[in-house]
């Protein structure tokens, strides 16, 4: 995304986004009105306008607008990449601003973290520096790359367990969104996919899976309620639902994937053939 550039075709690029969005919003309200879980229609419309009927679709709040600021933030990507470490320097003010706050005013406020809510911002410009200097990070040994993902992995666990230990888990500043946690996981997984091999088999597997991103996670608030409640009526055990959690989140997955992938496809259909037809 960090090449396009501002035009009409690239606003109405969002239609699709905002279909997929409304469809999927009113097929989770059907089927819990079905099983009586439901509210009634009005209220149901109502929560389209403010992202409340599909519990999920705070993302699609996010993303439309960050979607609208792309070709704007590519401006000022793109504007000065000649100058040596300019790419570094605007992943590093991103960083400042958002991710460190988490990490360096865990004992008391040290430096500002007015910015965190803009993390959808800073990721872009990690994802696009992450891009630039892909020939660069693939060149990085992939023992080394894995070691670092289970040393974060392993300290972050261990954190977060104690701060939660004996409650409910504590959703913290360090932990969230904007959190220097999930910044360095993030960057560690990406860095681990390019230097992971593609099997032939699996490629139209996860194109299929990459296309439907959000179509994926946004029906996941209806196969989550089933397939969660479902085991949560089976195992009432806390301890025992624990264990059987390596199969009760590849099922969620899995059935939310399939669920999404079919209903991504029918609600992109009409945009499918008018491209086709535009191609021929």
């Amino acid at each position: 995304m960090n090449r396009k550039e501002l035009s009409a075709q690239y606003v109405l690029g969002i239609v699709p986004v905002i279909i997929s969005y409304i469809g999927i919003s009113l097929l989770v309200w059907g089927v819990q009105s079905l099983v009586g879980k439901g509210s009634d229609f009005s209220t149901a419309i109502n929560g389209i306008f403010d992202y409340s009927t599909d519990s999920y679709s705070w993302y699609v709040e996010m993303y439309l607008g960050l979607y609208l600021f792309i070709p704007l933030l590519n401006i000022i990507w793109n504007y000065k990449k000649e100058i040596k470490n300019y790419h570094l320097y605007i992943v590093f003010i991103a960083s400042l601003l958002i991710f460190l706050p988490s990490l360096l005013n865990s004992f008391g406020k040290v430096i500002p973290d007015y910015w965190q809510i803009c993390y959808p911002v800073s990721y872009y410009f990690i994802g696009a520096y992450l891009y630039t200097c892909q020939n660069e990070i693939k060149k990085i040994s992939i023992g080394k790359l894995v070691t670092a993902f289970l040393s974060a992995l392993t300290i972050f666990t261990l954190k977060d367990t104690f701060a939660s230990w004996n409650q409910e888990f504590q959703w913290l500043d360090h932990n969230d969104y904007f959190g220097y946690q999930t910044a360095i996981m993030t960057v560690l997984v990406i860095a681990i996919l390019w230097r992971t091999p593609i099997p032939k088999w699996s490629v139209r597997l996860l194109k299929a899976l990459s296309t439907a991103t959000l179509t994926i996670y946004l029906i996941s608030d209806l196969t989550d309620q089933f397939v969660y409640g479902f085991f949560k009526h089976e195992i009432p055990n806390l301890s025992q639902r624990v264990i059987a959690g390596p199969i009760i989140i590849p099922v969620a997955f899995t059935s939310a994937a399939l669920l999404g992938i079919f209903v991504g496809k029918v609600l992109n259909f009409p945009f499918k053939r008018k491209k086709e037809r535009k191609e021929n």
